[in-house]
């Protein structure tokens, strides 16, 4: 059904109840760069039709020792700069930006936690229960929202993600404009409104011909990146058009000289509003995910974000701020085991074992949202003083900081080499597997409709969802 949405020219959403809809660029609410009004603009090589799968591009450790800083005066070379536009010297450039996207009012919060928990790279279900992903995610949201909504009600009513992301597009294609690129910029989200179905159908219709894909995740994960992505290939295998569009795929940048340096700028300018800098601990705070996707799925989130710390703290060294630092992940969801140790936990240990100065540093995110918001700023905040820690301060997100942004459009100018077509897909295959799989769903979803409908009467599961997730 998506599919033949999208090759109609339909942008297929989620409406307030949680279910996809059409949309058009002319029945948005919000200017977005999705973007409507773009001019096109013709810049780079023509497509060439190999078929192979798409490029994904990730930054390693030894990238950070060759990369240029961002924070002087130097940036992207000529030589490099003047090698890339010899790629991209017909190609008209187009620039994804993925992020999670966040209920923009009180009455979003119930779809958006829909669309949230729907996905099976967020609640990942054993095979023979796949099925049910659509029915626990209903449930779950409608336990989870009131409890939701008090914490988007505390930040204003809704989330500023998408006016931040936007923001970040618009700064990111003036940084290509200086370094003579043009490009077009577009905002994907994954979880509400601009959708990456959305974005992508505005990236057809502009005639894109080649692309970067930049995840604004510093780190990768299946939960973030990963879903992202596995939602924007399978949009580009079933539009011919798309397949065969050279794509690079940013998989990961914490790395990055420019991001590293950032960091640490913003680390060190807040360490001097406590009256005692050196006796402050530098507390990183990541967003979690399950243990089970590091152990069993093997999701290299949790290595990167220790190379993360490391590289931030051997720069602040560098500059002479020896500071003690811990590590520790938020953000917990359901009765299953995350990534330790907690972040509300080690709050309290901290406060309990003689830390009075507390610098919290939200490492996993380049924007302000709920988590900073809400659950740092208040909760966190709360519970550190009430441990015995005296002094506050927090890190803002990197947001709109201009070494950021110039580094994240070194990094696209990077990638537009090495981006490569997507296979076309394979329609005669695609219509005989799901002839051959439509007798077998309607039996699923006949005794897991039963299995279902137990499950969720039962009392048991009811008290382990409400003791767990609200």
């Amino acid at each position: 059904m998506e599919a033949t949405a999208l090759s109609s020219g339909f942008h297929p959403l989620v409406k307030r109840n949680g279910y996809r809809v059409p949309r058009s660029c002319s029945q948005r609410k919000f200017v977005s760069l999705v973007r409507c009004d773009l001019k096109d603009r013709s810049f780079g090589i023509k497509p060439e039709g190999s078929s192979i799968a798409i490029r994904r591009l990730s930054f390693k450790t030894n990238v950070f020792e060759q990369a240029r800083s961002v924070a002087g005066d130097t940036s992207f070379d000529d030589t490099t700069t003047a090698k890339t536009r010899s790629h991209v010297a017909e190609d008209k450039i187009g620039v994804l930006l993925l992020n999670l996207g966040g209920p923009e009012t009180l009455n979003d919060v119930q779809p958006f936690l829909y669309n949230l928990f729907a996905d099976p790279d967020i609640i990942r279900l054993p095979r023979p229960f796949q099925f049910l992903q659509g029915t626990i995610a209903k449930f779950i949201s409608v336990v989870r929202a009131p409890k939701s909504k008090e914490g988007y009600a505390a930040i204003g009513g809704g989330s500023p993600l998408r006016k931040i992301t936007d923001e970040q597009a618009d700064a990111i294609q003036m940084a290509l404009q200086a370094k003579n690129i043009a490009a077009n910029v577009y905002v994907g989200m994954r979880y509400w409104y601009p959708f990456t179905e959305e974005a992508v159908q505005q990236i057809k219709k502009d005639k894109i011909t080649r692309l970067v894909v930049l995840p604004l995740y510093p780190q990768y994960s299946i939960s973030t990146t990963g879903s992202s992505i596995r939602v924007l290939q399978d949009l580009f295998r079933k539009d011919p058009y798309l397949a065969g569009v050279p794509v690079a795929i940013i998989e990961s940048w914490y790395q990055r000289r420019g991001y590293v340096n950032s960091m640490a700028d913003l680390i060190e300018k807040e360490l001097q509003t406590f009256s005692d800098p050196k006796e402050v601990m530098i507390f990183f705070s990541a967003h979690g995910v399950p243990v089970s996707y590091v152990e069993n799925a093997g999701d290299p989130y949790q290595k990167q974000m220790e190379e993360c710390i490391y590289l931030i703290m051997e720069e602040l060294k560098a500059r002479g701020v020896p500071n003690n630092h811990k590590l520790a992940y938020q953000s917990r969801v359901g009765p299953v085991q995350w990534l330790k140790p907690y972040t509300d936990e080690v709050l309290v240990d901290l406060g309990k074992s003689g830390v009075k100065s507390l610098l919290a540093v939200p490492v996993s995110f380049v924007s302000e949202h709920i988590e900073t918001l809400e659950e740092i700023d208040m909760e966190y905040r709360e519970l550190a003083l009430e441990s015995g820690v005296e002094n506050w301060g927090r890190v803002p997100a990197l947001g709109l900081t201009p070494s950021f942004i110039t580094d994240l459009a070194d990094a696209v100018i990077e990638s537009l080499p090495s981006a490569e077509a997507l296979s076309k897909p394979n329609a005669a295959a695609s219509d005989e597997s799901e002839s051959s799989d439509a007798f077998s769903y309607i039996v699923k979803m006949f005794f897991g409709s039963i299995l279902a409908f137990v499950l969720l009467l039962s009392p048991k599961m009811f008290h382990a969802f409400r003791n767990h997730i609200i």
